[in-house]
C-alpha cells in the first residue's frame, strides 16, 4: 500500500528537487493553494482529478515556483514529458494564462524536421538541430512519416 503524503510533505519534497537541482525553490504553502484555487483543484490540462505538482518546464530549467507549478493528473504529467510529445499540453491557453499572470513569457520552438540520408534516414530539426534516426524508414516516406508522428512537437521556454 502506497504511503499518502500530505500537501506538506509534497511541496517541501519538490522545492528540495529543486533545490539539489540548483534552480529556485521558493514555491510557497499559500501561493500553492492559490495555484489550486485558479485551477478549481482540478488538472490544469485536463480538469481532471488532481494529483501532482506539475512543473510546467522542467525543474531543472525553471525550479519550483509559482511561476512554473501547476497541478496535474498523472496521465496528463507522464504524457506532457515524453520525448517528442506534442506541444498541445504546453500550449494550453489557460496554463499559459496563468503562467503569464505570474510575469513570465513562455515562448514556443516548434520542430520542422527534415529527412537526411544516410546508411538510413535520420530526422533533423532544422531550427535546433535535434536528431531522430530511423532505420527501415524509405526517404519517399519520410514527410508523410514526419506528418504524422512529430506535428506540433517542440519545446516551451522562458523568452
Amino acid at each position: 500500500m502506497r504511503k499518502k503524503w500530505t500537501m506538506e510533505q509534497r511541496l517541501h519534497g519538490q522545492n528540495q528537487r529543486a533545490k539539489q537541482a540548483g534552480t529556485r525553490h521558493d514555491l510557497t504553502m499559500e501561493q500553492w493553494l492559490e495555484t489550486l484555487e485558479y485551477f478549481d483543484h482540478k488538472c490544469a490540462y485536463c480538469g481532471g482529478e488532481y494529483e501532482v505538482i506539475e512543473h510546467y518546464l522542467p525543474i531543472y530549467k525553471a525550479g519550483t515556483t509559482v511561476s512554473n507549478c501547476i497541478p496535474a493528473c498523472l496521465h496528463c504529467n507522464i504524457m506532457k514529458d515524453r520525448k517528442g510529445h506534442n506541444l498541445s499540453f504546453y500550449q494550453n491557453e489557460n496554463v499559459i494564462r496563468f503562467i503569464k499572470s505570474k510575469g513570465v513569457k513562455i515562448r514556443f520552438h516548434v520542430h520542422k524536421y527534415k529527412a537526411l540520408k544516410k546508411d538510413y534516414v535520420i530526422l533533423c530539426c532544422e531550427g535546433c538541430g535535434d536528431k531522430w534516426d530511423v532505420p527501415g524508414l524509405a526517404m519517399d516516406e519520410a514527410q508523410a512519416y514526419i506528418d504524422q508522428f512529430f506535428e506540433n512537437t517542440g519545446y516551451a521556454y522562458i523568452a
